[in-house]
């Protein structure tokens, strides 16, 4: 029973204003949509189960990781050195 009022009550919360809808986040980045859809599709679908398929998200994940990772220094390199709003001079 309390599962149904959460879901009534989440039905009926306001959204956020100024937070992008499932359907502006799809416009914005298809092709990112695209690959979750078909992640979760081949997760549930039981695609996980064997090594092969666990050898694909492991080669997914490792190369995810590893572009987020880059992403993640060079943003912080980037931003090394530059003045901040309350500087001291």
């Amino acid at each position: 029973m309390s599962e149904f009022v959460a879901e009534e009550e989440f039905a009926q919360a306001a959204p956020i204003p100024g937070s992008p809808t499932l359907t502006e986040r799809i416009r914005e980045r298809p092709l990112l949509s695209a690959g979750l859809a078909g992640l979760v599709g081949f997760v549930l679908g039981g695609g996980a189960r064997s090594r092969t398929g666990t050898a694909v998200l492991t080669l997914v994940a490792r190369i995810w990781l590893r572009r987020a990772a880059t992403e993640a220094i060079a943003n912080a390199m980037s931003g090394y050195g530059s003045v901040k709003g309350n500087s001291a001079r």
